[in-house]
């Protein structure tokens, strides 16, 4: 693991624990220091968590934690709700036996992951991301894919946020049921089962921000 990535990765995960608050401000100095390094790897890891929206970067002032409000992930959680069920509700008739089979092997590997791993957060992230470009891939509409990662992509900071709560039983057993809804070739319910998996990760995030944002009012 480089150096910028072994930074970006401590800071990212005190960001998402709430060790680092919204509006701190982090500089490359201090952080030089905190990882005895030079100012380099320190930039280079900051431009990372600038492109994932976890820091706000401006001339002469530094890095600054971005805040986000409970109404902010309310709005965009909407959005991909919204999108990803009727993703499902499209796909569940096309898909093939193999398709369910890949969906099955991609929850299997999640469950896999352990808590413990370094890198647990970037797999379990992926592999949720491969497991919902299933239906996105297969429902027939070509703009499907780009509407969600315009969505996700300004959402990325929240994925990595929801993750780190001790949920992981709890998503997993919602992409279970939706495998056999899926399975039954009932796409109502797969789609429903995707809306509520969402929902979710939207409450938890909801009450995540709305808690930090009562702290840091």
């Amino acid at each position: 693991m480089s150096l910028k990535v072994k930074i970006f990765q401590h800071v990212r995960q005190d960001i998402v624990q709430g060790v680092l608050m919204p509006g701190e401000k982090l500089t490359e100095s201090g952080l030089a220091k905190r990882f005895a390094c030079s100012r380099s790897p320190v930039r280079e890891a900051l431009s990372l968590l600038e492109r994932q929206g976890f820091v706000e970067i401006s001339p002469n002032q530094g890095a600054i934690i971005t805040k986000i409000s409970p109404e902010e992930v309310s709005d965009y959680y909407g959005l991909l709700r919204v999108l990803e069920a009727q993703a499902v509700l499209w796909a569940t008739p096309l898909l093939t036996p193999k398709h369910v089979e890949q969906l099955v092997r991609i929850n299997t590997a999640m469950k896999k992951i352990s808590p413990d791993s370094p890198s647990a957060i970037e797999k379990w992230v992926n592999l949720n991301a491969q497991f919902h470009q299933v239906f996105r891939h297969n429902c027939g509409n070509r703009h499907m894919e780009w509407l969600v990662s315009e969505v996700r992509a300004r959402i990325t900071r929240w994925l990595y946020t929801s993750v780190m709560v001790p949920v992981f039983d709890d998503y997993l057993r919602d992409h279970e049921v939706i495998i056999a809804a899926v399975r039954q070739g009932n796409a109502r319910k797969a789609s429903r089962a995707m809306a509520d998996h969402i929902m979710r990760a939207q409450k938890i995030l909801e009450r995540f921000f709305g808690r930090i944002a009562r702290e840091t009012a």
